[in-house]
């Protein structure tokens, strides 16, 4: 025996989904109707909520589907074209490498572990959010384990795509502008290491949602397995602040120096051959390039993911519509899908190891010639650009 008590929120929460279903059921045989007012809600709640015995409180909600069919059925197409995308894209990236030593040989470890964390985005998580959208609260009500390990997988998996893209950029920034340093530090095994260590800081980082500082639930706005952004400010700023934000400033300073680098060794080597000698033109073109790469890359993750941090952060009392929570969702689950077609339309290269392996054929991509007329200044550029193209 055990007393049911609510308190003022959570009977406010209850009552606000009863204006939005078409029932409440309490305790399996307490029911308030479409029909019942919110005093009369309240009375009812009021009775269950200081009743004594081994009485539970459980709210069924319809799913999306039957609850609103034109946003369920928009957000299943535009989910289910993310995960074609993102499961295609990165299963491609990953055999790009695998088949072409010569690609982008710096920072390929950074860039496959990332691409399998976005994959298991894109291929696990994103097939049970439609799921989630279809199914709804009920197809997990014996599945607690089910959804216990999609919230943490898909979070971990997140958690591990932050930290290797920021990992990519920093290394190639020490490539960039720290290159005899360089050299030294970013060997087979400290690579393979780091890429270790972000998958094991990422289930760390989700870890507490197992303790107490956080939970998994299955978000009635979300409509899916997710971390409860509810359970803990502290959590919830902690995950928009440091394991987001911290991220994005990481990656802007190192962006920053990579272009001011690689403009001051374009203006040294143009100088230096200003009659348009072919490779300084080559290395001027490929530097354009590379940085509007870069920079592409870096707005897309703040783009996908600051609307996402700035909502858990501002919204621990989940006062925003279901459908803000819904797309902004969406929107950094996005993030996993697209780096794959960025490569593809940025990257001359990539685009024809993509068609190589389509046509079911590995190519080795030769690096660039050597010109035995290029400065030093020259090589220096072109190691530069080669570093950062994808």
């Amino acid at each position: 025996m055990y007393t049911v008590t609510c308190t003022y929120e959570f009977r406010l929460n209850l009552i606000s989904k009863q204006v939005h279903h078409d029932s409440i059921q309490v305790a399996g045989n307490k029911s308030l109707t479409n029909g019942t007012n919110s005093s009369e809600a309240d009375s009812s709640l009021e009775n269950v909520c200081n009743s004594t015995g081994t009485e539970a409180v459980a709210v069924l909600l319809p799913p999306l589907l039957e609850s609103n069919f034109s946003l369920a059925l928009l957000y299943i197409v535009l989910m289910s074209v993310l995960m074609v995308l993102g499961t295609f894209g990165n299963v491609l990236i990953i055999m790009i490498s695998a088949c072409n030593n010569a690609f982008n040989k710096v920072g390929k470890a950074f860039m496959v572990n990332l691409a399998i964390a976005d994959l298991c985005v894109a291929g696990l998580a994103d097939p049970m959010c439609i799921l989630g959208v279809i199914k709804g609260a009920t197809f997990f009500d014996d599945k607690l384990e089910l959804c216990h390990f999609i919230a943490s997988m898909c979070l971990t998996a997140c958690f591990c795509a932050f930290l290797s893209l920021t990992m990519l950029t920093i290394n190639r920034c020490f490539y960039v502008c720290h290159n005899t340093f360089y050299q030294k530090f970013y060997t087979r095994v400290t690579t393979g290491l780091m890429c270790s260590i972000c998958w094991i800081v990422a289930f760390l980082c989700e870890f507490p949602n197992f303790v107490g500082w956080g939970a998994h639930t299955f978000d009635e706005k979300n409509h899916q397995c997710i971390w409860d952004r509810t359970a803990s400010l502290s959590y919830s700023l902690f995950v928009s602040i440091c394991l987001i934000g911290g991220p994005l400033v990481v990656m802007g300073i190192c962006n920053i120096r990579i272009v001011l680098e690689i403009w001051q060794k374009k203006k040294n080597i143009y100088e230096l051959d200003s009659d348009g000698h072919y490779p300084s033109l080559k290395a001027w073109n490929e530097t354009v390039r590379t940085s509007k790469t870069l920079f592409i890359i870096f707005t897309l993750f703040m783009m996908c993911w600051t609307p996402y941090a700035v909502v858990i952060a501002i919204d621990i009392g989940d006062r925003l519509s279901m459908e803000v929570h819904l797309f902004v969702t969406m929107i950094a689950h996005t993030h996993s899908s697209l780096n794959c077609i960025i490569y593809i339309f940025s990257n001359q290269r990539f685009r024809r190891s993509a068609l190589g392996i389509l046509g079911c054929r590995c190519t080795q991509i030769k690096g660039p010639t050597s010109h035995s007329s290029e400065s030093i200044e020259q090589k220096t550029l072109g190691m530069v650009v080669n570093s950062i193209s994808m």
